[in-house]
This record gives structure tokens, sequence and C-alpha cells, in this order.
């Protein structure tokens, strides 16, 4: 019996060996799933668009709402019922799960590398939606070819900028990220890259996504503090009553500042100085909405400027192209309309009273009011050389920052593979 037993292990065997070169190549493929490269045809095109789209919807609130965790504009505290995060716990700078206790692995927080990951997704598809729309013949060219330019050059300019504004890889160091395993990218270069991105969308554009695109490339120049440059861009960009560019949700993947700074999750809290704010004129709650949670200990409260997991996040507004105008023109440069006139319009929008004068101060203020949540901070303390020491200001668990990261960190993943950096 034991002699019957081994001869059928040993032809079991010699058959597995004999296949071992051809079984697994006989396996079809996956049936939902397809190669990039695979969706080549012009019937792809709106499919291949709208993923382009839903990366969008991937990267954004998530990559904007830790960077303005590493501002002053959210607040990461644990005598708040479920702030239990410890990758937001560093983001906000307090660095108590960090080993060095000061802001040096910051590369290794989940936030960062998701988040830089997210990016990179966001940039391959919008690069390939063109390679692939490139690659078509005109003579049947079609709406879904326009469309697709469009999407593709706004979101490869997009994710440029994104890495431009948000990323390091130091602490200590400048700006920018490499692409595609290559050396670091300044973030003058990527800037300009990112413009180069623009710049080509433009032919594809309608009247009112030209604008979007020219309020994209004055930021670009705003945040480089070229305000001659920006102001040409800026007075070409979005004017009052035009649609904002947004980043779209759905109950399937939430918005990050109402999943988890906000009503789905009180992790992320409002600093105490938007209560001033409210407290010295209580018609900044029209723009300023926040509500109490339950907390261990004094009283704090998260933002409801997104009631809802599907609410969207503005990318661009004519409201930001309108304080950028107001800015770059108290700085030197000439617009056509005064600081004053571009701040009272956004003011108008919220019943917010006319201002007499407006100075580089208000400004700051009302960049902090206008643009609450929406990623803006963070670089608006950088230019204003306005960076904050502790967190939780004014709060009886106010604490010092640890690190100077004004940035999120290119990730360990990207450090450890890429030997260009």
């Amino acid at each position: 019996m034991r002699f019957i037993l081994n001869i059928c292990l040993i032809n079991l065997f010699i058959l597995v060996i004999s296949c071992e070169d051809t079984w697994y190549q006989k396996i079809e493929p996956p049936m939902d799933i397809a190669e990039d490269r695979a969706l080549k045809d012009r019937i792809d095109l709106p499919l291949l668009t709208k993923g382009v789209l839903i990366n969008l919807m991937y990267v954004y609130s998530d990559l904007v709402s830790a960077s303005d965790l590493i501002s002053d504009q959210i607040e990461f505290s644990q005598s708040v019922i479920n702030a239990t995060f410890s990758s937001y716990d560093q983001l906000d700078g307090r660095g108590r799960i960090d080993q060095a206790d000061d802001g040096s692995q910051f590369h290794d927080n989940i936030s960062c590398i998701y988040n830089y990951a997210s990016v990179g997704r966001f940039r391959k598809h919008a690069d390939l939606l063109i390679e692939t729309v490139s690659l078509l013949d005109d003579e049947n060219s079609s709406a879904e070819d326009t469309a697709a330019f469009y999407t593709g050059y706004l979101a490869g300019g997009l994710s440029r900028a994104l890495y431009a504004t948000y990323f390091a890889l130091t602490d200590d160091g400048e700006p920018g990220s490499p692409i595609d395993d290559g050396p670091m990218i300044s973030t003058a270069n990527m800037f300009s890259d990112a413009r180069s991105k623009y710049l080509l969308a433009l032919p594809y554009a309608t009247e009112s996504e030209k604008r979007v695109l020219y309020s994209l490339i004055g930021k670009t120049y705003l945040l480089e503090e070229d305000y001659i440059e920006a102001a040409i861009y800026l007075s070409q960009g979005m004017e009052a009553g035009d649609a904002p560019l947004q980043a779209l949700y759905s109950y399937d993947y939430a918005n990050n500042y109402y999943e988890q700074m906000g009503l789905g999750r009180t992790q992320g809290m409002v600093p105490n100085r938007f209560m001033d704010y409210v407290a010295e004129n209580p018609l900044e709650v029209n723009r300023l909405p926040f509500v109490e949670v339950e907390t261990l200990g004094e009283q704090r409260y998260v933002q409801t400027k997104y009631p809802e997991a599907i609410s969207p996040v503005n990318v661009i507004s004519w409201q930001e192209n309108y304080l950028m105008l107001a800015e770059v023109s108290l700085r030197g440069a000439s617009v056509a309309v005064s600081p004053v006139v571009a701040v009272n319009t956004v003011r108008t929008e919220h019943g917010l009273g006319a201002l007499e004068s407006v100075n580089l101060d208000v400004v700051y203020v009302e960049r902090d009011k206008e643009l609450w949540c929406t990623g803006n901070r963070a670089s608006d303390q950088t230019r204003w050389n306005r960076w904050h020491n502790t967190t939780n200001v004014g709060t009886e668990v106010e604490e010092t920052i640890y690190g100077e990261w004004r940035y999120l960190s290119i990730s360990l993943y990207e450090k450890n593979n890429n030997p260009n950096i």
C-alpha cells in the first residue's frame, strides 16, 4: 500500500514539474481590470477622463487637510473624544510618536506616505490620458478628445503644482519632488512644468475654463513671490460669479475635512482665533461655521464648512483670485481692481460690511477666513514669515511644536527606492 502511495506521489510531482512553464500562463486576464495602456481607443476616452477626475477626488481633501494640520489652521488634541490618529498628532507638530521627538521620522508618517503616493498616481493618470489621446487620428476627433486634452493637461499641471506646494525632502529644505525615480525637481522648476501644462490646456478650454487656468497660473507665480508675472495672469483669471474648480466627493469616498476633521470624526479642531473672529463680528459665521464637540476638558469645536461626506472642496475660486489680485497690487504690481474693492467684493458674498482700507495685514486675515480649510494656510504663513511655535494655542493643552516641517515629507518609500535622491 505504501509502495502504491509513493508511486502516486512521484507521478503527481512529475506532473507538476512538467507543467511549471505553462500552467500559469493560460489563465484568462481579469474581466474587471485593464492595464492603463490597454485603454487606447477613442471609445475609452470618457472612462480615462473620468478616472483622472476620480484621482483628483482621492488626493485633494486628504492632502490639503494634512497641510492645514501642519499649519495653524487645524489643531489636533487628544483631549477631544475620537481624536486618536498618531499620524495627525505628529503632523500637528507635537512629535509624540517621533523617536527623536523632533520630526526626523516625518517621512514615515502614514499621511505623508499616502498623500505622496496619491499625487504620483494623479500625475501618472493625467500624463497617460494625454499620451493616449495624442496617439489618436485627428480626422475623427470629437468632443471626447477635447475634454481629454483639457482634463489631462489641467490635471498634469495641478499635480505638479501640488508637488511644488506641499512636499519637501527634508524639514529644512526647499519644497519640490522627483518624478518617476528621477532627481529632485525644485519648486521653481516644478511650478514652471505646471504652467507649461496649464498653457497647453488653453486651446481646449471654454472661456470660463480659460479663466480657471489663468488663475491657476497666476497662483504659481504668487507662491514664487513673482508678483509682476502673477498680476498678468490673475488679471485674466476668474471673475465674480464664476463657478469654482472643485474636487468632488461621494458617500463611497468622503471629503476628509468632513470624515476626519468635522462631523464625521472629530480629530481636527478649529483654533481659538476663529471663535474670536466670530465674537468680533457675528456675521463671520456665514463663512466660518463650526459646532461644539465632546471633550475631556475645555470646550473645543470642529468646522461645518463641509457638512456632508459629499461636500466638494474648492481647488480655485473667483474669491481666491480676487484676494490674490489685492495682494499683488499691495506688493507693487499693476492690476485693474483696487485692493479695497477686491477684498470688499469677496466680503459682500457673505453679507459682511465693507472695509474702508486694506493693507497686507488685512489681506492675510481675509485669506485666513475666506480660504479656511482649503490648503492655503501653510504657504501663507511661510510667505508672510508668520509660522507658529505652538499648537492648540490659548488652550489648556497648548504645546511647543517639534521639528521644522512646513511641508509634508516625501515618503520613506520614495527615499529608499529612488537612487537619485
